[in-house]
């Protein structure tokens, strides 16, 4: 049977050395999100449980070519903790957090960094910060949220309301609809965009983003120019998330 372990937390010291000296690692993904309310219906491990099912089916599709790092689960939630559950911690030390696991990355070897983000309170600080981490770490570094990939036609094709990512809502409650129903209490959707959801949905848009991942680092091993901005969908199209200019 293939090996197909791809998280380092799931290699020996050994085996990761041994990758890294033979060349067989070429890129590393650092999953960043939250955990933080989702409304009355959804597990507050959201954010976290996509970034990191991205990372690893996207690393998959790559064997044996990408490592994947323990998820950042916990990041910048300022904004929700009204709602008792919620974890946050400072932008400042979120985005340090990430530069270390980063560096440590570097310092093993690895020459091609992806931030994975799925969480969109995570974004502006870590788009301040990346051009300075990349210098300081002299390897091919991105921030990228999992949904940057999308094409805004197929997510309008798809979502009913034409909004992409949202806050646990359609995309979000679909997506999990597919991936872990058991994390969905649908019973306690009290709001008409998270009703949107449905299971065909999140079947229909978890393997392009998958696939559009993994074709993500694909450029980035081969050293390739890259323009793929912080974006969030509308039905009037995508928008810089971080400018909020169309894109």
């Amino acid at each position: 049977m293939a090996d197909e372990r791809v998280f380092v937390g799931d290699l020996t010291r050994k085996e990761f050395r041994e990758r890294i000296q033979a060349g067989t690692i070429k890129a590393a993904i650092v999953p960043t999100a939250a955990t933080e309310q989702h409304n009355e219906h959804l597990h507050m491990i959201h954010d976290t449980f996509h970034a990191s099912y991205m990372a690893e089916h996207a690393a998959k599709k790559l064997l044996p070519q990408v490592v994947v790092a323990t998820p950042v689960g916990i990041g910048v939630s300022e904004h929700w903790m009204e709602h008792i559950g919620t974890l946050t911690v400072r932008p400042e030390i979120f985005c340090e957090y990430v530069f270390d696991v980063c560096h440590s990355l570097a310092r093993a070897g690895v020459e091609n960094i992806l931030v994975l983000n799925g969480h969109g309170g995570n974004v502006k600080p870590m788009m301040r910060r990346i051009d300075e981490y990349r210098e300081k770490l002299g390897v091919n570094l991105r921030f990228q949220s999992y949904w940057d990939v999308y094409d805004p036609d197929y997510v309008q094709q798809h979502m009913e309301g034409g909004r992409l990512p949202g806050h646990a809502d359609e995309f979000e409650t679909s997506t999990m609809l597919y991936l872990a129903p058991e994390r969905v209490q649908a019973e306690a959707i009290d709001n008409t965009a998270a009703a949107l959801g449905t299971r065909a949905k999140g079947e229909a848009l978890v393997g392009p983003a998958v696939d559009g991942v993994a074709a993500l680092l694909e450029q980035m091993i081969a050293g390739e120019e890259i323009d793929l901005p912080p974006v969030t969908f509308y039905p009037e199209g995508k928008r810089n998330l971080v400018t909020g200019e169309p894109v």
